[in-house]
């Protein structure tokens, strides 16, 4: 987790930074992993509070800790939060993973207050199926199938973003994508290391041997080799103000008077 927060944080920030984040935003983080992106929140809004929350908080350090930050365990699927709490909820690699992904957005969308923002950044596997490296592709592939039937995870989700944020009310919506090279880098060392961590299924599977993996860490940790890893694919929308719902509705029909 640590080496995927060093990879993707500065997009998460950048994209953030581009909502406009005010010093007195009320914010919640859903599935804050390692809590590096809920402690640069707090320290961002000192006026607001910001909410960390995930089923095991257990690796989002107690020392440093920002007065402003609460870390709550909480399951987005089961429990909730007062509607209109946040001015910004933001979610990473979370919502792939959901099975009733499309009710828990509508969910979630409650929890903005009128004028905040939602940003979802979840999985885009999309630059595997481009590599010019045979082995690292055939490797990469695997491990999203892997996942895939091990967490019932929908990684083409995303590729309809900000769709179903417009379906759930959302204006001024957005999609971005960002993908880090593997060779040696943070990201390099978050694939080997998820690799290695599936290795008994990607052999069972796919007949990936531990030969084949021994050459395929070795590239992702080699400087000079280089390829794209997964894609964090990013939409956002805010949740209109009364002002901006009511200018979205159509005026009513008139209907001609008879003379």
């Amino acid at each position: 987790m640590t080496a995927l927060a060093e990879a993707f944080d500065q997009d998460t920030i950048h994209r953030i930074e581009r909502l406009g984040i005010q010093s007195d935003w009320n914010c919640l983080e859903i599935g804050s992993g390692v809590g590096t992106i809920a402690h640069w929140l707090a320290t961002q809004c000192p006026h607001g509070e910001v909410i960390a929350t995930d089923l095991d908080t257990s690796l989002i350090p107690e020392e440093g800790r920002p007065s402003n930050l609460q870390v709550i365990t909480h399951d987005v699927t089961v429990d909730a939060f007062p509607e209109g709490s946040f001015n910004l909820i933001c979610s990473r690699f979370v919502f792939e993973h959901l099975i009733d992904r499309d009710a828990m957005l509508a969910k979630v969308v409650r929890w903005l207050a009128p004028g905040g923002w939602l940003l979802l950044e979840d999985t885009g596997p999309f630059p595997f199926d481009s590599s010019p490296n045979p082995l690292y592709r055939r490797v990469s592939k695997a491990i999203m199938a892997v996942a895939t039937k091990r967490m019932g995870s929908d990684y083409e989700w995303s590729r309809s973003f900000p769709a179903q944020l417009r379906a759930n009310g959302l204006i001024h919506t957005g999609v971005h994508a960002s993908s880090h090279g593997v060779g040696g880098t943070p990201m390099g060392r978050a694939w080997r290391l998820t690799a290695e961590h599936i290795a008994a299924d990607l052999d069972e599977q796919f007949g990936i041997t531990a030969a084949d993996l021994a050459t395929f860490a070795n590239q992702v940790e080699d400087p000079s080799f280089d390829d794209l890893c997964i894609a964090s694919v990013a939409a956002w929308g805010q949740r209109p103000t009364l002002r901006e719902y009511l200018k979205t509705l159509k005026p009513p029909t008139r209907v001609p008077q008879g003379n």
